[in-house]
């Protein structure tokens, strides 16, 4: 994934995910961004998620991860509900998203993209660790701004 862009021979970051955040170092400190996702929002799904994580591998987890983190338990979830085979049911089932998001609450908006809050973050130093940390939610129930124009239901 490409994590920033070159602008007459600089590069410039657009992407402040935790693995990026190591190689910017100090140079990234104080910046704002923002993502449906953090180490520090406050539920029990993400406490659990980052814990087991950081044992696992020893680091912070990335967003790459919670998204799959979250992927895996969607997926389950629907399992539980309806035969893979029967695949109308089991799209409903991952309709549903019934699961505990890493990301706190979520739902499919009609055009199948998540509806969920996205926060403004703060480039911060922890320890030796450059990460980041919540300061404000920027959009919540987020949907994505096509939903209106897309004709699934």
């Amino acid at each position: 994934a490409d994590s920033g862009v070159d602008l007459g021979g600089r590069r410039i970051i657009k992407n402040f995910d935790q693995g990026i955040l190591q190689a910017a170092g100090a140079a990234a400190l104080g910046i704002k961004n923002t993502s449906q996702w953090n180490k520090d929002i406050d539920n029990a799904a993400n406490k659990a998620f980052v814990e087991t994580f950081q044992t696992a591998y020893g680091r912070l987890p990335s967003l790459y991860a919670s998204q799959g983190f979250d992927t895996a338990n969607l997926i389950l979830s629907a399992m539980g509900k309806a035969d893979v085979k029967d695949q109308d049911a089991f799209r409903a089932a991952l309709k549903e998203a019934d699961f505990a998001s890493v990301r706190g609450k979520f739902s499919f908006g009609n055009n199948q993209h998540p509806i969920q809050n996205i926060y403004v973050r703060e480039v911060i130093k922890e320890g030796d660790v450059y990460t980041n940390r919540i300061i404000s939610t920027g959009l919540s129930d987020h949907r994505d701004v096509y939903a209106a124009e897309c004709s699934l239901k």
